[in-house]
């Protein structure tokens, strides 16, 4: 009985190890450890420091040109999220969906079958209406894809892709272990 149940300690313990340690990546880098060493990296990718702020960079991602907002917890400065946003803004749906669609395919070459894939129009509003891109700029228009990141029954992650109002995509990248750690760390606030 001793054996048994040290066994299950151990290997639980392992398993949580091994879940402190593994992180979603951004461009290669852990979206993990102080937030001015995820900036400094991005830096020596290209990217350029905006608005006076190390949470905004701009620079490109997959080819084109963006936005990149990373996210940190309050106390602890550590990296729990990265935003990008795509500059361009469409004015045709047909290159908007389309760019949305290449986006999605290429994750879920990565990632799997996304865990949600949110594509309505509400009221009255349908694709094939001509109307696509006036419904999407009045919130009448859904076009949303998420995936998750599991490695060895863990929650790396999740990365949530997304068109907007102002008819751009963003992309969304938050890593399991560090959002929690930032929860934690808000709540600390209350």
């Amino acid at each position: 009985m001793k054996k048994l149940l040290l066994t299950i300690c151990s290997s639980l313990f392992c398993v949580l190890s091994y879940a402190q340690t593994e992180h979603l990546t951004f461009k290669g880098l852990p979206i993990d450890g102080s937030k001015q060493e995820f900036v400094k990296e991005l830096k020596r990718c290209g990217y350029i420091v905006e608005l006076g702020s190390d949470d905004c960079l701009s620079g490109e991602f997959v080819g084109r040109a963006c936005l990149v907002i990373i996210h940190s917890t309050p106390r602890t400065d550590i990296v729990c999220g990265v935003t990008v946003i795509f500059e361009q803004v469409y004015d045709a749906w047909s290159q908007i969906k389309s760019a949305y669609e290449n986006l999605v395919w290429f994750y879920s070459k990565k990632y799997g079958d996304p865990i949600l894939d949110k594509k309505e129009f509400t009221g009255t509003w349908k694709d094939g209406d001509g109307h696509e891109l006036f419904a999407l700029k009045h919130d009448q228009c859904i076009y949303k894809t998420d995936f998750s990141y599991i490695k060895d029954d863990v929650l790396i992650g999740y990365v949530m892709i997304e068109m907007t109002n102002t008819c751009r995509i963003v992309i969304n990248y938050y890593d399991t272990a560090n959002v929690a750690l930032m929860r934690k760390e808000q709540v600390q606030d209350i």
